[in-house]
């Protein structure tokens, strides 16, 4: 940037973080609305794992019988007396009704298998969760059952465990819950991509329309710089919007990530080529969105009519990223790297796995390369054209 274009730049740059609107949308929303997202994940999270893993109210059908006192005895389960436990079930009143048939107990005594029949509300998340916590407490009376047996017999209850197994990670040193870290690799890309593309739709309506709605721009237009010069001016104080817009939501993410552990676990620190890898991938949708919302805002006749065009850009990049939301990095499609949107989130999943394929890396780096292009082809052809910058 030299001469009348670097003069723009700052100009349009003060005058973009002037806007205490621009500061609140692009910057504290992203930072906040993760940590913010989270915590209350982790709230509804622990409430739900509570009400089913410490505190599992049910009902008993038929005879008393060792099975309810070993799940009684669990602490982790509530046996409520109700007259009527299917309806109770069907209130969730309790969330799983244990059926035990007659004669349970003798066959048991006689060595033979017993049957039991669990009853679970599937409509329920508590009652299918609790279904899970009642079906494992009666696995531990189960191994109970066959370790008296076999020592009964005379034999060591070891016999019957002929392969004991150990669950070890590839990636040596990290750490963190399973789950966390797929919440952790799914969410990552999703907001990396979503600020990247809508993070300078503030600043492209306000110096676009907002411009034009505040007849600024015709004075603009008449100093002594080339329209080429204003445009790539504003042009660059909209990627830096979008870019800071895009970095305050990682911001964000990460606090998410430091502050409620439970939630998002990353599983380890993210490698350097990896980070450099997700940038410039980044960097590719900033300079792309931030040209076609710029050239938006221009045709816009006022603020009001921008902010109505500009809003569908959101949507338009929702729908790959929950599209790739269950991707897996290490199984990606190779037609996935030719998709506009697409080929981004899957370079950030496999960054996040640490693949780096270079002709995969080449692929979207053409890509990028037509859309930023063909994107300010468009914003020049439109900011040149009389009709759409005094469009009133």
């Amino acid at each position: 940037m030299r001469g009348y274009t670097w003069i723009v730049f700052k100009k349009e740059l003060m005058d973009t973080f002037r806007d205490r609107k621009t500061i609140i949308t692009s910057i504290l929303i992203p930072i906040l609305i993760f940590p913010i997202l989270t915590f209350v994940m982790g709230i509804a999270m622990q409430g739900l794992f509570d009400d089913v893993e410490s505190h599992v109210p049910i009902a008993i059908i038929g005879e008393e019988s060792g099975v309810a006192e070993f799940l009684q005895e669990t602490g982790i389960v509530e046996i409520k007396p109700e007259e009527n436990p299917m309806a109770a079930l069907k209130d969730l009143d309790v969330f799983v009704v244990v059926e035990i048939p007659v004669g349970f107990n003798e066959t048991l005594k006689l060595k033979n298998m017993a049957d039991l029949v669990l009853h679970y509300d599937e409509s329920s998340q508590k009652s299918t969760m609790a279904l899970g916590t009642v079906q494992g407490l009666i696995t531990q009376f189960q191994q109970e059952i066959v370790r008296q047996r076999l020592i009964d017999l005379g034999m060591d209850p070891g016999f019957v465990t002929a392969v004991k197994t150990e669950s070890r990670s590839l990636a040596e040193g990290e750490s963190g819950n399973p789950i966390g870290a797929m919440l952790y690799m799914m969410l990552l890309p999703l907001m990396l991509t979503m600020w990247s593309a809508v993070g300078g739709i503030p600043a492209a309506t306000d110096l676009g329309a907002g411009e034009k709605e505040r007849q600024t721009l015709e004075p603009l237009l008449a100093t002594r710089a080339s329209r080429s010069q204003i445009l790539f001016g504003k042009y660059f104080a909209v990627v830096v919007a979008s870019v800071m817009g895009m970095f305050a939501s990682l911001l964000g993410f990460l606090l998410a990530t430091i502050l409620n552990p439970s939630v998002l676990a990353s599983g380890g620190i993210i490698p350097l080529k990896a980070v450099l890898v997700i940038a410039v991938a980044c960097l590719g949708l900033n300079f792309t969105f931030s040209a076609v919302e710029l050239a938006i805002s221009f045709y816009a006749r006022n603020f009001k009519e921008a902010q109505t065009y500009l809003s569908p850009i959101t949507i338009l990049v929702m729908i790959p990223a929950y599209f790739t939301l269950y991707l897996d990095g290490k199984l990606i499609p190779e037609s996935y790297f030719h998709i506009p949107i697409i080929n981004t989130i899957a370079i950030i999943k496999e960054a996040l796995a640490r693949i780096y394929d270079p002709r995969h890396l080449l692929i979207v780096g053409i890509w990028l390369c037509v859309y930023v292009g063909a994107a300010l082809l468009f914003t020049r052809r439109m900011f040149n054209r009389e009709s759409v910058i005094f469009r009133n």
